[in-house]
């Protein structure tokens, strides 16, 4: 069984494709977006970020992976990415609760903080 990676959210935002993006999520993933109320279930986690989808490159550099049997949490940084001059222009810390379903790993629980512009 192959491990769970943000890889899968990034290739899904920078694509923009909205319905590969809410389905990296689970149908009751909870997200707690900086300074926002906390946001439940994979089609409002949509409407939330689908302003977003593709605007700007998201990288996540997951150093600490631990997974047991159907769960998983990874926690670290992330960088925002200008598309086209591929330059940092952002850097935060991420954790993320995934769940294993059908064999497919969603996104249960997904926290991040501001990025701090650079």
């Amino acid at each position: 069984m192959p491990k769970p990676t943000m890889k899968v959210w990034t290739d899904a935002w920078r694509s923009a494709d909205a319905e590969t993006f809410k389905n990296v999520y689970s149908e009751t993933a909870l997200i707690f977006p900086p300074g926002k109320p906390a946001i439940k279930g994979n089609e409002s986690i949509l409407e939330f970020m689908k302003g977003g989808l593709g605007r700007v490159d998201v990288i996540f550099e997951a150093e600490n992976l631990m997974v047991s049997e159907n769960l998983a949490f990874e926690f670290d940084i992330f960088k925002d990415i200008e598309l086209l001059s591929k330059k940092v222009i952002g850097e935060g810390k991420y954790s993320v609760t995934w769940v294993l379903e059908n064999s497919v790993w969603k996104v249960q629980c997904h926290t991040w903080s501001m990025p701090v512009k650079l």
